[in-house]
């Protein structure tokens, strides 16, 4: 499973730390630029923990399936790619410094992948029943 780097409380402190100084400021043109960096930073932060949140997603619903069928065979019919190359996407493992993670095309790919995949069980349930 993918372990974020900080927790919902640490980010809740940062964010009341923040709001903190941005009170703090008494000249109005200042409260104006600082209230707008602010709300950048907080829509960032907004950002990097959704990004979190849909990386967790997909590991943990890639976690069951994956008791049933191939992710080696996945990453190589569906990407051209090899295993470590999809766990590194699926736990966001570190590469070159920076976490692995999907583009939007590779996702969209993945999920046509379990569909088709989806399809074949499907399909192979009515030949033997």
């Amino acid at each position: 499973m993918i372990t974020c780097s900080f927790t919902e409380s640490d980010l809740i402190k940062e964010i009341n730390k923040d709001m903190e100084n941005v009170l703090k400021i008494s000249d109005s043109k200042e409260q104006r630029v600082t209230r707008t960096d602010f709300l950048s930073g907080l829509d960032d932060k907004v950002k990097q923990t959704s990004d979190t949140i849909r990386k967790v997603d997909i590991s943990l619903e890639l976690e069951e399936i994956s008791k049933y069928i191939s992710l080696s065979r996945i990453a190589s019919t569906y990407f051209g790619k090899s295993r470590e190359w999809l766990y590194q996407r699926i736990k966001g493992y570190a590469v070159n410094g920076k976490p692995a993670v999907f583009s939007e095309s590779e996702r969209k790919q993945l999920s046509e992948a379990l569909e088709d995949i989806s399809r074949m069980a499907h399909e192979t349930s009515l030949k033997v029943s």
